[in-house]
């Protein structure tokens, strides 16, 4: 049970992470409050923030990952289990250091 627990918790720090990278950003009126797909729409169009966004196209695929590993996290933990959780803290790492260099704001593609 124990190692579920660190699982749940671990995504939730990760979805705490991204909601604070991406609320630091002093361009964005709205908060993003979630990861879910309808809390990140509203965040965009709060924000007008243009579809081809690479902060937005960032955040959708953090949060498809963090889905996908959710629904795992009831199977036993697997290579593809941990591939995936490798792959979500690169784009997070990535996320921040897109944002700290400005290289990322709501600039489109």
């Amino acid at each position: 049970m124990q190692k579920g627990k660190d699982e749940f918790l671990n995504r939730v720090t990760v979805q705490r992470s991204v909601l604070q990278l991406v609320n630091k950003e002093k361009d964005l009126k709205f908060p993003l409050v979630g990861l879910s797909s309808k809390a990140i729409e509203r965040w965009q169009i709060e924000n007008k923030i243009p579809t081809t966004s690479t902060l937005l196209e960032f955040i959708y695929l953090i949060s498809s990952k963090l889905f996908f590993l959710a629904n795992k996290s009831q199977e036993q933990i697997n290579p593809e289990y941990i591939e995936l959780s490798k792959s979500v803290a690169h784009l997070v790492a990535q996320l921040r250091t897109k944002l700290q260099n400005q290289q990322t704001t709501i600039v489109s593609k």
